[in-house]
C-alpha cells in the first residue's frame, strides 16, 4: 500500500515537472514566434512544411523508429526512454517542435547550417533559404534533417556525435 501511495506520489511529481517544462518551452515558442512576427517574418515556405510531414511518415517505419535508441541525451538516457516517459510516439514528439523561420538570425548566417534547435528545446528554427534549396533537389535528406533537428529537440548533443554522424544514422534507420 506505501509502496502503491510512492509511486503515484512519484508520478505525480513527474507530471507536474513535465507540465512546468512544457509551459516554460510554450513561453519561449511563443516569445520566439512574436520575435519573428515583430521582425516581419512569413509563414515557413510549402518546401519546409513538405519535409516536416515527410518526417513524420518516415517515423511511421519501425525501423525508422529504431532511430531513438541509436540516442542518448547528455545525461545517458535514450532518446527513446524520454518519448516513453512522455508516452508519446516519434511522430507525435514531432507535432510538438515548434518550427520557426531562422533567416536574419546568426545562427542562419552560415550557408552550411539548415536549421538548428538547442538540445531539449522543442523550438527548431529552419534556416529557410538554404533549407528550401535542399529540400527541392533531395526531399528524402530533407525528412532525414528534421529528424536529425528531432533527436537534439529530445536532448541529443553534438560533438560526439557530429553532425553528419547524426544525419547518416538517421538516413541508415529511415532512408532518404
Amino acid at each position: 500500500m506505501e509502496r502503491d501511495e510512492r509511486s503515484r506520489h512519484r508520478r505525480f511529481g513527474t507530471l507536474f515537472v513535465l507540465a512546468l517544462i512544457i509551459g516554460v518551452e510554450e513561453a519561449f515558442a511563443a516569445d520566439a514566434a512574436g520575435s519573428a512576427e515583430a521582425a516581419g517574418a512569413s509563414a515557413l515556405p510549402s518546401v519546409v512544411l513538405r519535409a516536416v510531414r515527410d518526417a513524420a511518415e518516415k517515423l511511421s517505419s519501425p525501423a525508422c523508429r529504431e532511430v531513438f535508441s541509436d540516442f542518448r541525451d547528455a545525461e545517458g538516457n535514450l532518446l527513446q526512454k524520454k518519448l516513453d516517459a512522455l508516452e508519446v510516439s516519434g511522430a507525435d514528439y514531432l507535432g510538438w517542435a515548434r518550427f520557426f523561420d531562422g533567416q536574419g538570425k546568426s545562427i542562419c548566417e552560415s550557408r552550411e547550417i539548415l536549421a538548428a534547435t538547442n538540445p531539449g528545446s522543442r523550438v527548431i528554427f529552419v534556416c529557410t533559404a538554404q533549407f528550401s534549396l535542399v529540400a527541392h533537389r533531395e526531399p528524402g535528406l530533407a525528412a532525414a534533417l528534421i529528424i536529425h533537428e528531432e533527436l537534439h529537440s529530445l536532448g541529443l548533443g553534438e560533438r560526439p556525435p557530429d553532425s553528419k554522424a547524426i544525419t547518416a544514422q538517421v538516413i541508415a534507420r529511415c532512408g532518404k
